[in-house]
Protein backbone atom coordinates (compact mmCIF):
# COMPACT_ATOMS: atom_id res chain seq x y z
CA UNK A 1 0.00 0.00 0.00
CA UNK A 2 1.43 3.54 -0.75
CA UNK A 3 2.50 5.83 1.86
CA UNK A 4 -0.29 8.48 0.91
CA UNK A 5 -3.03 5.85 1.71
CA UNK A 6 -4.86 4.87 4.75
CA UNK A 7 -6.71 1.40 5.22
CA UNK A 8 -10.52 1.56 7.14
CA UNK A 9 -10.90 -1.52 9.26
CA UNK A 10 -14.78 -0.45 10.14
CA UNK A 11 -17.27 0.32 6.94
CA UNK A 12 -20.98 2.08 8.11
CA UNK A 13 -20.07 0.69 11.64
CA UNK A 14 -19.61 -2.75 10.26
CA UNK A 15 -16.61 -4.73 11.81
CA UNK A 16 -14.42 -5.93 8.42
CA UNK A 17 -12.45 -9.12 8.59
CA UNK A 18 -9.23 -9.14 8.96
CA UNK A 19 -8.46 -9.86 5.42
CA UNK A 20 -10.83 -7.29 3.72
CA UNK A 21 -9.34 -3.84 3.76
CA UNK A 22 -11.16 -0.15 2.12
CA UNK A 23 -8.62 1.20 0.60
CA UNK A 24 -8.70 4.87 0.74
CA UNK A 25 -5.99 6.66 -1.32
CA UNK A 26 -4.97 10.06 -1.66
CA UNK A 27 -7.05 10.94 -4.53
CA UNK A 28 -9.88 10.10 -2.73
CA UNK A 29 -11.64 7.03 -4.55
CA UNK A 30 -12.33 3.91 -2.37
CA UNK A 31 -11.67 0.36 -3.06
CA UNK A 32 -12.24 -3.66 -1.20
CA UNK A 33 -9.49 -5.06 -1.55
CA UNK A 34 -8.70 -8.65 -0.02
CA UNK A 35 -4.76 -9.50 1.12
CA UNK A 36 -4.75 -12.91 2.62
CA UNK A 37 -1.42 -15.22 3.57
CA UNK A 38 -2.36 -18.86 1.99
CA UNK A 39 0.16 -21.85 2.36
CA UNK A 40 2.86 -19.28 2.62
CA UNK A 41 1.05 -17.66 -0.73
CA UNK A 42 0.16 -14.39 -1.05
CA UNK A 43 -3.47 -13.89 -2.38
CA UNK A 44 -4.57 -10.58 -3.61
CA UNK A 45 -8.15 -8.96 -5.30
CA UNK A 46 -9.84 -5.76 -5.63
CA UNK A 47 -13.75 -6.03 -6.02
CA UNK A 48 -14.83 -2.50 -6.55
CA UNK A 49 -16.33 0.41 -4.76
CA UNK A 50 -16.96 -0.28 -1.48
CA UNK A 51 -20.89 -1.33 -0.25
CA UNK A 52 -23.05 -4.66 1.06
CA UNK A 53 -22.59 -6.68 -1.74
CA UNK A 54 -18.77 -6.21 -2.58
CA UNK A 55 -17.98 -6.67 1.31
CA UNK A 56 -19.74 -9.80 1.20
CA UNK A 57 -18.67 -10.98 -2.50
CA UNK A 58 -14.54 -10.62 -0.65
CA UNK A 59 -15.11 -12.19 2.14
CA UNK A 60 -17.12 -15.12 0.40
CA UNK A 61 -14.13 -15.42 -1.80
CA UNK A 62 -11.26 -15.98 1.67
CA UNK A 63 -14.19 -18.89 2.82
CA UNK A 64 -13.63 -20.16 -0.55
CA UNK A 65 -9.71 -20.01 -0.67
CA UNK A 66 -10.09 -21.13 3.20
CA UNK A 67 -12.41 -24.28 1.45
CA UNK A 68 -9.66 -24.93 -1.13
CA UNK A 69 -6.63 -25.16 1.61
CA UNK A 70 -8.70 -27.37 4.01
CA UNK A 71 -9.37 -29.86 1.11
CA UNK A 72 -5.88 -29.69 -0.32
CA UNK A 73 -5.95 -28.00 -3.39
CA UNK A 74 -2.53 -26.52 -3.41
CA UNK A 75 -1.94 -24.23 -6.47
CA UNK A 76 -5.11 -23.58 -7.46
CA UNK A 77 -4.79 -20.57 -9.60
CA UNK A 78 -6.39 -17.04 -8.52
CA UNK A 79 -8.83 -15.66 -11.54
CA UNK A 80 -7.13 -12.89 -13.58
CA UNK A 81 -8.36 -9.82 -13.32
CA UNK A 82 -9.41 -7.87 -16.68
CA UNK A 83 -9.03 -4.64 -16.93
CA UNK A 84 -10.23 -2.30 -20.52
CA UNK A 85 -7.61 -0.04 -22.23
CA UNK A 86 -9.98 3.02 -20.52
CA UNK A 87 -9.61 1.87 -16.75
CA UNK A 88 -5.37 0.88 -17.80
CA UNK A 89 -5.52 4.42 -18.95
CA UNK A 90 -7.28 5.98 -15.79
CA UNK A 91 -5.02 4.32 -13.28
CA UNK A 92 -1.69 5.13 -15.99
CA UNK A 93 -3.42 9.12 -15.24
CA UNK A 94 -3.40 8.71 -11.59
CA UNK A 95 -0.38 7.31 -11.04
CA UNK A 96 2.03 8.73 -13.56
CA UNK A 97 0.57 11.49 -16.00
CA UNK A 98 -0.79 13.65 -13.27
CA UNK A 99 1.96 14.10 -11.09
CA UNK A 100 4.61 15.49 -13.95
CA UNK A 101 6.83 17.74 -12.25
CA UNK A 102 9.33 20.42 -12.63
CA UNK A 103 12.52 19.64 -10.61
CA UNK A 104 11.67 22.76 -8.30
CA UNK A 105 8.56 20.38 -7.00
CA UNK A 106 6.15 22.31 -8.68
CA UNK A 107 3.17 20.59 -11.82
CA UNK A 108 4.24 20.85 -14.97
CA UNK A 109 0.96 21.61 -16.38
CA UNK A 110 1.54 21.94 -19.94
CA UNK A 111 3.51 18.60 -19.76
CA UNK A 112 0.26 16.76 -17.84
CA UNK A 113 -2.55 18.33 -20.39
CA UNK A 114 0.00 17.07 -23.45
CA UNK A 115 0.10 13.74 -21.52
CA UNK A 116 -3.95 14.09 -20.71
CA UNK A 117 -4.43 14.72 -24.50
CA UNK A 118 -2.72 11.51 -25.84
CA UNK A 119 -4.15 9.17 -23.35
CA UNK A 120 -7.65 10.58 -24.65
CA UNK A 121 -6.46 9.82 -27.92
CA UNK A 122 -5.78 6.58 -26.73
CA UNK A 123 -9.52 6.06 -24.75
CA UNK A 124 -11.27 7.05 -28.48
CA UNK A 125 -9.63 4.14 -30.49
CA UNK A 126 -9.68 1.22 -27.65
CA UNK A 127 -11.71 2.26 -24.88
CA UNK A 128 -13.36 -1.18 -24.20
CA UNK A 129 -10.79 -2.97 -25.75
CA UNK A 130 -9.46 -5.67 -22.99
CA UNK A 131 -6.28 -4.63 -21.83
CA UNK A 132 -4.34 -8.49 -22.92
CA UNK A 133 -6.12 -7.61 -26.48
CA UNK A 134 -3.77 -5.06 -27.69
CA UNK A 135 -1.30 -6.46 -29.95
CA UNK A 136 1.28 -5.02 -32.45
CA UNK A 137 -1.21 -5.11 -35.37
CA UNK A 138 -3.42 -2.87 -33.28
CA UNK A 139 -0.70 -0.77 -32.75
CA UNK A 140 0.13 -0.27 -36.75
CA UNK A 141 -3.48 -0.01 -37.06
CA UNK A 142 -3.54 2.85 -34.78
CA UNK A 143 -0.70 4.51 -36.71
CA UNK A 144 -2.05 3.93 -39.51
CA UNK A 145 -5.55 5.74 -38.09
CA UNK A 146 -3.98 8.91 -36.53
CA UNK A 147 -2.19 9.51 -40.18
CA UNK A 148 -5.21 9.34 -42.19
CA UNK A 149 -6.85 12.03 -39.44
CA UNK A 150 -4.22 14.42 -40.97
CA UNK A 151 -1.99 13.99 -37.38
CA UNK A 152 1.98 14.41 -37.89
CA UNK A 153 4.23 11.69 -37.76
CA UNK A 154 6.39 13.62 -34.96
CA UNK A 155 2.90 13.60 -33.19
CA UNK A 156 1.87 10.06 -33.39
CA UNK A 157 5.69 8.80 -32.10
CA UNK A 158 5.06 10.75 -29.13
CA UNK A 159 1.59 8.85 -28.50
CA UNK A 160 2.97 5.29 -29.60
CA UNK A 161 5.74 6.14 -26.78
CA UNK A 162 3.03 6.83 -24.69
CA UNK A 163 1.21 3.51 -25.40
CA UNK A 164 4.67 1.99 -24.77
CA UNK A 165 5.05 3.09 -21.52
CA UNK A 166 2.03 2.13 -20.59
CA UNK A 167 1.85 -1.19 -20.74
CA UNK A 168 5.77 -1.16 -18.96
CA UNK A 169 4.47 0.71 -16.35
CA UNK A 170 1.32 -1.38 -15.75
CA UNK A 171 3.99 -3.96 -15.77
CA UNK A 172 6.20 -2.86 -13.38
CA UNK A 173 3.42 -1.82 -11.11
CA UNK A 174 2.04 -5.44 -11.35
CA UNK A 175 5.54 -6.57 -10.25
CA UNK A 176 6.04 -4.64 -7.11
CA UNK A 177 1.88 -4.33 -6.02
CA UNK A 178 0.85 -0.51 -6.49
CA UNK A 179 -2.42 -0.12 -5.55
CA UNK A 180 -4.37 0.13 -7.36
CA UNK A 181 -3.02 -2.09 -9.77
CA UNK A 182 -3.73 -5.69 -9.12
CA UNK A 183 -0.82 -8.67 -8.96
CA UNK A 184 -3.70 -10.63 -11.29
CA UNK A 185 -4.23 -8.46 -13.73
CA UNK A 186 -4.03 -10.02 -17.44
CA UNK A 187 -1.49 -8.00 -19.26
CA UNK A 188 -0.04 -8.60 -23.10
CA UNK A 189 2.70 -11.23 -23.11
CA UNK A 190 5.11 -8.45 -24.91
CA UNK A 191 4.98 -5.24 -25.00
CA UNK A 192 3.20 -4.33 -28.32
CA UNK A 193 4.25 -1.05 -28.48
CA UNK A 194 7.96 -2.27 -28.74
CA UNK A 195 7.12 -4.80 -31.73
CA UNK A 196 6.16 -1.39 -33.93
CA UNK A 197 8.89 0.78 -35.03
CA UNK A 198 8.08 4.58 -34.74
CA UNK A 199 8.98 6.92 -37.70
CA UNK A 200 12.29 8.23 -37.85
CA UNK A 201 12.65 11.01 -35.89
CA UNK A 202 15.44 12.63 -38.65
CA UNK A 203 12.60 13.34 -40.56
CA UNK A 204 11.44 15.68 -38.27
CA UNK A 205 13.80 17.84 -38.29
CA UNK A 206 13.44 21.66 -39.06
CA UNK A 207 16.40 22.91 -41.32
CA UNK A 208 15.70 26.23 -41.52
CA UNK A 209 18.46 28.53 -40.45
CA UNK A 210 18.41 32.25 -40.26
CA UNK A 211 21.69 33.55 -42.44
CA UNK A 212 23.54 36.48 -41.19
CA UNK A 213 21.81 38.83 -44.05
CA UNK A 214 18.61 37.71 -43.09
CA UNK A 215 18.70 38.46 -39.51
CA UNK A 216 20.32 42.18 -40.56
CA UNK A 217 17.10 42.21 -42.78
CA UNK A 218 14.92 41.16 -39.87
CA UNK A 219 15.91 43.73 -37.50
CA UNK A 220 15.78 46.47 -39.50
CA UNK A 221 12.45 46.48 -41.00
CA UNK A 222 10.98 45.39 -36.78
CA UNK A 223 9.60 47.72 -34.42
CA UNK A 224 11.29 48.95 -31.14
CA UNK A 225 9.65 45.68 -29.38
CA UNK A 226 10.00 42.56 -31.79
CA UNK A 227 13.88 44.22 -32.02
CA UNK A 228 14.92 43.57 -28.24
CA UNK A 229 13.21 40.25 -28.52
CA UNK A 230 15.04 39.37 -31.85
CA UNK A 231 18.66 40.08 -29.60
CA UNK A 232 17.18 38.59 -26.49
CA UNK A 233 16.44 35.22 -28.17
CA UNK A 234 19.81 35.04 -30.52
CA UNK A 235 21.86 35.69 -27.18
CA UNK A 236 19.53 33.44 -24.86
CA UNK A 237 18.05 31.08 -27.08
CA UNK A 238 15.53 29.72 -25.26
CA UNK A 239 11.78 28.92 -25.93
CA UNK A 240 9.33 31.53 -26.42
CA UNK A 241 7.30 30.88 -23.47
CA UNK A 242 10.42 30.79 -21.29
CA UNK A 243 11.70 34.39 -23.02
CA UNK A 244 8.57 35.45 -22.11
CA UNK A 245 9.39 34.91 -18.66
CA UNK A 246 13.15 36.22 -18.43
CA UNK A 247 12.89 39.21 -15.94
CA UNK A 248 15.67 40.52 -13.31
CA UNK A 249 14.66 38.73 -10.46
CA UNK A 250 16.47 35.06 -12.48
CA UNK A 251 19.94 36.63 -13.18
CA UNK A 252 22.62 35.24 -10.35
CA UNK A 253 25.17 38.30 -10.10
CA UNK A 254 27.66 36.83 -9.12
CA UNK A 255 27.92 34.15 -12.17
CA UNK A 256 26.73 36.75 -14.05
CA UNK A 257 23.65 34.48 -15.69
CA UNK A 258 20.62 33.93 -15.71
CA UNK A 259 19.07 30.77 -14.34
CA UNK A 260 15.48 29.02 -14.64
CA UNK A 261 13.62 26.08 -14.82
CA UNK A 262 12.22 25.27 -18.54
CA UNK A 263 8.02 25.07 -18.71
CA UNK A 264 7.90 22.10 -21.36
CA UNK A 265 10.87 20.11 -19.88
CA UNK A 266 11.31 21.59 -16.30
CA UNK A 267 14.90 21.42 -16.92
CA UNK A 268 17.26 23.48 -15.72
CA UNK A 269 19.07 26.27 -18.38
CA UNK A 270 22.05 29.00 -17.38
CA UNK A 271 22.53 31.71 -19.68
CA UNK A 272 25.49 33.75 -19.66
CA UNK A 273 24.98 37.41 -19.78
CA UNK A 274 26.84 38.85 -22.73
CA UNK A 275 26.97 42.55 -24.27
CA UNK A 276 23.78 42.39 -26.12
CA UNK A 277 21.56 41.20 -23.14
CA UNK A 278 23.26 43.73 -20.67
CA UNK A 279 22.38 46.38 -22.80
CA UNK A 280 18.92 44.54 -22.51
CA UNK A 281 18.81 44.50 -19.31
CA UNK A 282 19.76 47.96 -18.36
CA UNK A 283 17.38 49.58 -20.58
CA UNK A 284 14.13 47.81 -19.35
CA UNK A 285 12.05 49.88 -17.20
CA UNK A 286 10.99 47.13 -15.06
CA UNK A 287 11.59 43.69 -14.14
CA UNK A 288 10.38 42.48 -17.34
CA UNK A 289 13.20 42.56 -19.93
CA UNK A 290 11.03 42.02 -22.61
CA UNK A 291 7.62 43.15 -23.90
CA UNK A 292 5.37 40.56 -25.69
CA UNK A 293 2.26 42.52 -25.72
CA UNK A 294 1.07 41.76 -29.33
CA UNK A 295 3.95 40.00 -30.45
CA UNK A 296 2.47 37.30 -32.45
CA UNK A 297 0.83 40.23 -34.79
CA UNK A 298 4.25 42.25 -34.44
CA UNK A 299 5.91 39.17 -35.36
CA UNK A 300 4.44 38.30 -38.55
CA UNK A 301 4.43 42.38 -39.71
CA UNK A 302 8.39 42.22 -39.29
CA UNK A 303 8.54 38.54 -41.04
CA UNK A 304 6.49 39.90 -44.14
CA UNK A 305 8.23 43.05 -44.47
CA UNK A 306 11.57 41.13 -44.84
CA UNK A 307 10.16 38.87 -47.21
CA UNK A 308 11.21 35.60 -45.11
CA UNK A 309 7.46 33.93 -44.99
CA UNK A 310 9.19 30.67 -44.28
CA UNK A 311 10.50 31.84 -41.01
CA UNK A 312 9.01 30.94 -37.62
CA UNK A 313 9.90 31.94 -34.47
CA UNK A 314 11.49 29.19 -32.96
CA UNK A 315 14.14 28.72 -35.94
CA UNK A 316 15.86 31.85 -34.07
CA UNK A 317 16.65 29.65 -31.37
CA UNK A 318 18.24 27.01 -33.47
CA UNK A 319 19.93 29.49 -35.60
CA UNK A 320 21.78 30.81 -32.32
CA UNK A 321 22.48 26.98 -31.32
CA UNK A 322 23.93 26.04 -34.55
CA UNK A 323 26.15 29.04 -34.84
CA UNK A 324 27.61 28.36 -31.53
CA UNK A 325 28.17 24.08 -32.58
CA UNK A 326 29.70 26.17 -35.66
CA UNK A 327 31.49 28.11 -33.87
CA UNK A 328 33.13 25.40 -31.82
CA UNK A 329 31.56 25.70 -28.78
CA UNK A 330 31.46 21.58 -27.33
CA UNK A 331 27.65 20.08 -27.55
CA UNK A 332 27.34 19.48 -23.82
CA UNK A 333 27.73 23.43 -23.29
CA UNK A 334 25.33 24.22 -26.14
CA UNK A 335 22.91 21.42 -24.37
CA UNK A 336 23.21 22.91 -20.83
CA UNK A 337 22.42 26.55 -22.53
CA UNK A 338 19.48 25.00 -24.50
CA UNK A 339 17.96 23.30 -21.62
CA UNK A 340 18.09 19.79 -23.10
CA UNK A 341 17.68 16.21 -20.93
CA UNK A 342 20.62 15.12 -22.86
CA UNK A 343 23.25 16.18 -25.45
CA UNK A 344 21.24 13.11 -27.70
CA UNK A 345 18.74 15.35 -28.05
CA UNK A 346 20.75 18.06 -28.75
CA UNK A 347 22.27 16.50 -31.71
CA UNK A 348 18.89 15.64 -32.97
CA UNK A 349 17.70 19.54 -32.49
CA UNK A 350 21.12 20.62 -34.91
CA UNK A 351 20.89 18.07 -37.39
CA UNK A 352 24.23 16.52 -37.01
CA UNK A 353 24.74 13.85 -40.23
CA UNK A 354 27.18 11.95 -41.86
CA UNK A 355 28.46 14.83 -43.40
CA UNK A 356 28.95 16.64 -40.22
CA UNK A 357 31.32 13.61 -38.99
CA UNK A 358 32.90 14.01 -42.74
CA UNK A 359 33.66 17.58 -41.93
CA UNK A 360 35.04 16.59 -38.01
CA UNK A 361 37.32 13.70 -39.58
CA UNK A 362 38.53 16.77 -42.01
CA UNK A 363 39.63 18.72 -38.94
CA UNK A 364 41.57 15.91 -37.43
CA UNK A 365 42.99 15.42 -41.03
CA UNK A 366 44.13 19.41 -41.10
CA UNK A 367 44.98 19.82 -37.85
CA UNK A 368 47.28 15.92 -37.49
CA UNK A 369 48.56 15.51 -40.67
CA UNK A 370 51.36 13.05 -41.01
CA UNK A 371 54.46 15.44 -40.62
CA UNK A 372 56.63 16.17 -43.00
CA UNK A 373 60.67 15.59 -42.22
CA UNK A 374 62.87 16.71 -45.07
CA UNK A 375 65.78 14.52 -43.68
CA UNK A 376 65.52 11.91 -40.93
CA UNK A 377 67.45 8.97 -39.80
CA UNK A 378 64.40 6.97 -39.21
CA UNK A 379 60.99 6.58 -40.43
CA UNK A 380 57.55 8.08 -38.51
CA UNK A 381 55.33 6.03 -39.82
CA UNK A 382 56.83 2.50 -40.74
CA UNK A 383 56.12 0.26 -43.11
CA UNK A 384 54.63 -3.63 -42.63
CA UNK A 385 56.59 -5.81 -43.86
CA UNK A 386 55.40 -8.87 -46.02
CA UNK A 387 55.61 -11.11 -42.92
CA UNK A 388 52.83 -11.26 -40.14
CA UNK A 389 54.06 -9.40 -36.77
CA UNK A 390 57.30 -7.54 -38.99
CA UNK A 391 57.65 -4.32 -39.57
CA UNK A 392 60.63 -2.88 -42.12
CA UNK A 393 61.48 0.66 -42.46
CA UNK A 394 61.98 2.69 -45.52
CA UNK A 395 65.29 3.84 -45.35
CA UNK A 396 66.61 0.06 -44.29
CA UNK A 397 65.95 -3.61 -45.05
CA UNK A 398 67.07 -4.29 -41.22
CA UNK A 399 63.88 -6.47 -40.48
CA UNK A 400 62.60 -5.65 -36.74
CA UNK A 401 60.15 -7.39 -34.69
CA UNK A 402 57.45 -6.51 -32.81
Amino acid sequence: MSSMSREIRYWKNRRLPEAVHVIKTSSGWEKVQVRILVNGRRHKKDFGAPDSRTIDLAIAWIQKLQENKRLGRIGLEIEPERWTVAQACEVYWQLHGSQRRRKDGSVNKKACNQFRRNLDYIKAVWASRPLESISYLDIKAYREKRLKDGVKDSTINREHTVITSLFNRLRYWKRIEQLPVPRNLLLPEDNPGELVEKKSEDEFIRSRILTDEEFKTLYMVADTQIKRIIIAEMNAPLRKEDLRQLTKDKIVRHLKEFKGIQNKTGQDYYIPINGPLDELIRTAPGNEILNFCGFEKRWRRAVTRARLKSLEFRDLRRSAATAMHEGGIKLKAISKMLGHASVSTTERYLGLRAENLHEAGQVLANRFAIPQVEESSFQLVPKLAPGYGKMVSEESSEVIDK
